[in-house]
């Protein structure tokens, strides 16, 4: 399979180039455009129990759509649900957990399923279950915002806040803690529980994070008037 990543970082698709009977797994809603030979369908991966794990515990789709070239040179495009970059991550036997919803494509040899990251993580606001990919082969994920690498040396302890995170190997140590010495410092700052990860290793991070983009976005769309074309001066003034 050949790839390539265009529009890169803030609108970035997947250009892949497969030949006969070469599959490519994706996220459901992914598919931008493909060749009219090639073939697809939906597949509950892993069976039922696997499936179910993947939607409510991960909010992935129950279904993962395969791509399938049935002729050499079989071109396919892929493109995130969210605006950001996309990485590739070459598997060679190792693991590694990725956020939930950065899962985008990968080659069949790479199995996916539910990992618990511990119930901290549920305190974080982040979810509990995280995604844990493992085999041999090509793994694309996505990001909100662009993608920032970032190796740890041995025994370097590096802080992440939790809704940044992307994908980092599964070898790596690492922990959800509190940020901030006190209660008054967490809601002071803004921040709550990070990971906490120890090297050696690669992290990749997002430059943005989607659910404090949201919380953002949230007071104007509770706003009716606005809605009904009134806008911020008609709020203030009452009209």
């Amino acid at each position: 399979m050949q790839y390539e990543i265009l529009m890169r970082p803030s609108y970035s698709a997947l250009r892949c180039v497969l030949d006969t009977g070469e599959e490519l797994r994706t996220e459901t809603g992914a598919m931008l455009a493909m060749d009219n030979t090639a073939k697809i369908e939906g597949r509950m991966e892993g069976g039922a129990w696997k499936a179910i794990k993947r939607t409510i515990l991960t909010s992935e789709s129950f279904f993962l759509t395969t791509v399938r070239a049935t002729r050499p040179q079989t071109e396919v495009y892929l493109a995130p649900r969210a605006v950001g970059d996309i990485e590739i991550l070459e598997l060679r036997g190792e693991e590694y957990i990725m956020q939930g919803g950065s899962f985008l494509a990968s080659e069949k040899t790479v199995d996916s399923d539910a990992h618990f990251t511990g119930w901290k993580g549920f305190v974080s606001g982040e979810g509990i279950f995280m995604i844990k990919v493992k085999g041999t082969g090509k793994v694309f994920a996505s990001s909100f915002g662009g993608i920032i690498k970032k190796e740890i040396a041995p025994r370097e302890t590096f802080v992440v806040d939790n809704g940044h995170i992307v994908a980092f190997p599964a070898s790596i140590k690492y922990n959800i803690q509190k940020v901030g010495d006190s209660i008054f410092s967490m809601v002071s700052t803004g921040e709550g529980l990070a990971c906490v990860f120890e090297g050696p290793g690669t992290i990749y991070m997002q430059s943005r994070n989607l659910r404090t983009f949201a919380e953002t976005l949230n007071p104007f769309l509770r706003a009716p008037e606005r809605s009904q074309g009134k806008g911020i001066l008609g709020q203030i003034f009452g009209g």
